[in-house]
């Protein structure tokens, strides 16, 4: 449980700080974009220890343990607030599971440039993840990502027609069989947002 008000805590604090840079930069002038919808699609790999590292020089200290697609669509609220409905496949193959996660999402994207072509972003969701091996059980699902927007522009009129991400994330999984261990992961990942 500490974990998990250790994790609240990043969230509040992390969205404080988005917002009060979105206020700050509202004067800037935005990137013209054509719609309020858009279509989300990210491709990221939890990263774990690697126990052989001291033991064998050409071993990293980091490894990956798995793989998540994940694909979201939603509404821009404001010029630097998306909210949406993901949701996708993850295996990882420690413990391995593979499991479906399905999440609300609320990603605050501040300006903090002129020519609005880059923007730091903190994404927050939660949920519900789905076992979809070993006995098919379910939990409760949390999510923070901290990263960085490129945004993809139309050549001919100057609208933005997408977005280019790279973050890490953190996400919590809290199964409730109490025999199965809830578990963290630590994931680096890139991600695609249609305009």
């Amino acid at each position: 449980m500490k974990t998990l008000s250790n994790f609240r805590l990043f969230v509040c604090i992390a969205f404080l700080l988005s917002a009060s840079c979105g206020l700050s930069a509202q004067d800037m002038e935005p990137v013209k974009r054509q719609t309020r919808n858009y279509f989300e699609v990210e491709l990221a790999a939890p990263l774990k220890q690697n126990e052989a590292f001291g033991d064998d020089d050409d071993e990293n200290f980091l490894r990956a343990s798995g793989a998540y697609l994940r694909a979201g669509f939603g509404r821009r609220v404001t010029d630097w607030m998306l909210l949406g409905l993901h949701t996708g496949i993850e295996w990882k193959s420690d413990p391995g599971l593979v499991s479906a996660p399905v999440f609300g999402n609320v990603k605050v994207a501040p300006r903090v440039s002129q020519d609005d072509e880059l923007r730091p972003f903190a994404s927050f969701g939660y949920g519900k993840v789905f076992v979809l091996n070993q006995n098919r059980f379910s939990g409760d699902f949390l999510r923070g990502n901290l990263g960085l927007d490129v945004a993809v522009l139309d050549d001919e009129e100057g609208h933005q027609k997408g977005m280019f991400s790279v973050f890490i994330e953190i996400s919590y999984y809290h199964f409730k069989p109490v025999d199965f261990e809830s578990l963290s992961t630590f994931n680096i990942g890139l991600g695609y947002t249609f305009l």
